[in-house]
Formats: C-alpha cells, structure tokens, sequence
C-alpha cells in the first residue's frame, strides 16, 4: 500500500508541473504575439530637429510630414479664367438706344435731287398699252418744277380717268404738249440728279428714258418698305419673290401718317411724287449707305467708275 501510494503521488506531482508549465509558456506567447491593432496603424515620421553647428539656431526646413501634407492634398484650386461669353443683359435693364443723326443736306445737296410721278393713259385694245399723258417734277422742298399734260399721238382707248384724272378734253388742250417736248425736257432736269419716284420702272418706260441705276431711288424698290410673301401664292406669270412693293398709298399711311389716293379721287402725280420724297427724307441715312455699298461692290467688281 505504501508504495502505490508513493507511486500516485509521483505521478500527480509531474502532472502538476508540467500544466504549471504549460501555462507559463502559454502566457510567455501571449506576451511576445504582436498587437494586430499597432502593426495596421500608420506612424507619421517624428518631426526631426536638425541642429546648425555653425550658428546653433534650429533648422526650418520643412518636415517630410509637412511635405506629404501638401502634395497629397486632394484639392488644387486655381484661378478662374475669364469667360468669353458674352453676358446677356439683366432681365428689365434697358439697353441703351442708339441714335442715327443724319445731318440735314446743305443747299447745294437738296438742289441735286427731284422727284418724278407720271400718270398714263390706255392705247391699243381694251387700253392694254400704257402712254405718257402727264409728267410732274417736284423739289427737295415739294415744290413744283415740271408739269406738263402730254398729247398722245395714238387713239387713247382707255383714258383710266377714275386714276389718272385726265380727260379726252386734257389730251386736246393748249396747255398739253407733244411727247418729245416732255421727253426732252425731263432729261434735261434730271440729268446728273438723284430720281425718287414710286415704281419708277413704269414712269421710265412711259418717258422712253433711261436713269443711272446709282442715281434711282424707287420706293417700291427698298427693301424695308416692301412685304413678304409665299412665292406659292403669287399670281400665275408672275416671277417668283419672297417680297413684293407696298402701294405709296399704304406706304405714305404707315411711314408718314398721309393720306393720299383717296377713293373716289384721281390721283394727283404732284402729291404722289411728294410723298415718295417723304419717305425717301426720312430714311435717308440708311439708304444713302446701302446705296454707297453697292457702289463699292460694283466697282471693285468691274473696275468702272460710276
């Protein structure tokens, strides 16, 4: 019995050692493990003071911390260039108006300018064909330089006086002269003149005369007094346009507030020529440059002095 139990407690004593030893080593490991939290942290570089020997004062230069900071910034702000769009204006703010002061032509101009309207009369069948029986010129100032009735050597089918106002006994008068004699004396006037008239191209053919196109200003030709249309919807025969001539009677209306042409009254070729000398007076700046334009252009394209 004393042997056996001298035995077990041998055995219990080296069981209880080596678990005392067991727990020491586990302990042991558990000390020397690394911490999984410190190796994932990041350790910023001490700042280092460097020391001059020579002057004993601390060096500034910057750190490698503070070098980092500054090249790994994310935002990099640079200064706006200037947009080159153009800056609409404020909603409600005016724009400032601008003026076309047109200086009032000088005596020696004024002269150099003279307005025609001529009427007619019908020949021919039905008085399909146009003949000269009237022809007024009149000044810068409206007033009346030429006005002669003409005589008509062919029968006169159509007198169209419900326009024209002239009458059989017009035609036959003293007071009316041959054709040549106002063909003549109207070229005589307007020769080397500026011409304003209301579809001149009708007056002309009637005269038989022929007028610088640089020394024309027909009303019925201006771009901005004429009306746009369908060119679908013109009348067959007609050439196709996009803008048509306004009647002087429309035009002396809406531009200058005078009626003239009134139903029920002949026309008067005297207040016709005026009215288109209106309108000419009061856009005149701008004409006078579209015209120059095109005088420039004509002559660097032909080489031609007008």
């Amino acid at each position: 019995m004393g042997a056996c139990a001298a035995i077990k407690a041998g055995a219990r004593l080296r069981r209880s050692r080596q678990w005392k030893e067991g727990q020491e080593n586990a302990a042991a490991n558990i000390a020397n493990a690394p911490n999984k939290d410190n190796a994932r942290r990041r350790r910023r570089p001490a700042k280092k003071v460097h020391d001059d020997a020579s002057t004993g004062t601390a060096s500034t230069a910057p750190s490698s911390d503070d070098s980092f900071s500054r090249d790994a910034s994310p935002i990099q702000r640079t200064a706006k260039k200037p947009s080159s769009r153009r800056r609409r204006p404020k909603k409600g703010g005016k724009r400032p108006s601008i003026v076309n002061i047109v200086a009032e032509p000088t005596d020696a101009e004024k002269a150099n300018y003279l307005a025609l309207d001529a009427e007619m009369v019908g020949v021919g069948p039905a008085g399909c064909h146009s003949r000269l029986a009237r022809v007024s010129l009149v000044n810068w100032e409206g007033e009346v330089v030429y006005d002669a009735l003409v005589k008509v050597a062919e029968p006169v089918t159509d007198h169209r006086t419900f326009v024209s106002g002239i009458t059989a006994a017009d035609l036959e008068s003293d007071a009316a002269v041959s054709f040549d004699e106002a063909r003549g004396a109207v070229a005589a006037l307007i020769e080397g003149k500026v011409v304003v008239g209301h579809g001149l191209k009708n007056d002309w053919r009637a005269l038989g005369l022929h007028h610088p196109w640089h020394l024309t200003r027909d009303t019925a030709k201006y771009a901005p007094f004429m009306r746009a249309v369908d060119p679908s919807e013109l009348p067959f025969g007609v050439p196709p346009t996009t803008h048509v001539p306004k009647k002087l009677k429309v035009l002396a209306k809406d531009k200058l507030g005078m009626v003239i042409q009134e139903d029920g009254r002949p026309h008067s070729p005297i207040e016709d020529a005026v009215a288109a000398l209106e309108l000419y007076k009061k856009h005149r700046g701008k004409w006078e440059k579209a015209v120059a334009y095109k005088v420039e252009r004509t002559k660097a394209i032909t080489g031609a002095s007008l």
